[in-house]
């Protein structure tokens, strides 16, 4: 997939991929396979071959995940990002500005072929593999673009039942404050109206 987010081509790890690119045996996220020269990743220090396992503290487990992830906060208003990287054996914090205008520029994929890699054998071998994958990278970047409009349209769903949750229920405790079925009104049965006789 690419990420629009950090203008570089990701894959979900399996074990194939594990394998391929000789990844640590545990590691989860998604693989970094190339980044756009002078792109978001290339400027925020993320390097082909990074195994991207956090963004803003929440884990990623496919690389949809990180668009989703940096869309909400572009949309609460926030550029600033956190990322956790896996890279050689150690986990850094990658901290990245991303803003709206860079998130939604278009990328082509026919660019996808120039970009930096070193997790490939040779660029050769690179340059053939987003050739026979160009197809499915242009599919999976359309469908990947409704996911991350669907997942926001259902934020926007579940906060708005979530406030009309909190206005129910502020209005049933307004109707019950006070009513515990006891009579608080002073009248304990005796009669004070000061007439002793």
């Amino acid at each position: 997939m690419i990420s629009k987010a950090l203008d570089a081509l990701l894959l979900p790890i399996n074990k194939g991929v594990i394998k391929k690119f000789k990844l640590d045996k545990g590691a989860h996220g998604v693989l970094v396979l190339s980044v756009k020269p002078g792109g978001v990743a290339d400027k925020q220090g993320i390097k082909p071959g990074d195994v991207l396992a956090e963004v803003q503290g929440h884990k990623v487990h496919k690389p949809i995940d990180v668009d989703v992830a940096v869309r909400r906060q572009l949309k609460a208003g926030h550029s600033d990002m956190s990322f956790s990287v896996a890279r050689g054996g150690a986990v850094i914090a990658v901290a990245a500005i991303i803003t709206l205008e860079s998130y939604n520029e278009t990328i082509a994929v026919s660019e996808i072929s120039s970009w930096e890699t070193d997790t490939m054998e040779s660029s050769s071998s690179y340059e053939e593999y987003v050739s026979v994958e160009s197809t499915e990278i242009e599919t999976s970047e359309e469908s990947e673009e409704a996911t991350v409009e669907e997942d926001l349209t259902q934020d926007e769903s579940a906060d708005a039942d979530s406030s009309d949750d909190a206005d129910d229920s502020s209005d049933d405790s307004s109707d019950d404050s006070g009513d515990d079925g006891s009579d608080d009104s002073g009248d304990d049965g005796s009669d004070d109206s000061g007439d002793d006789g």
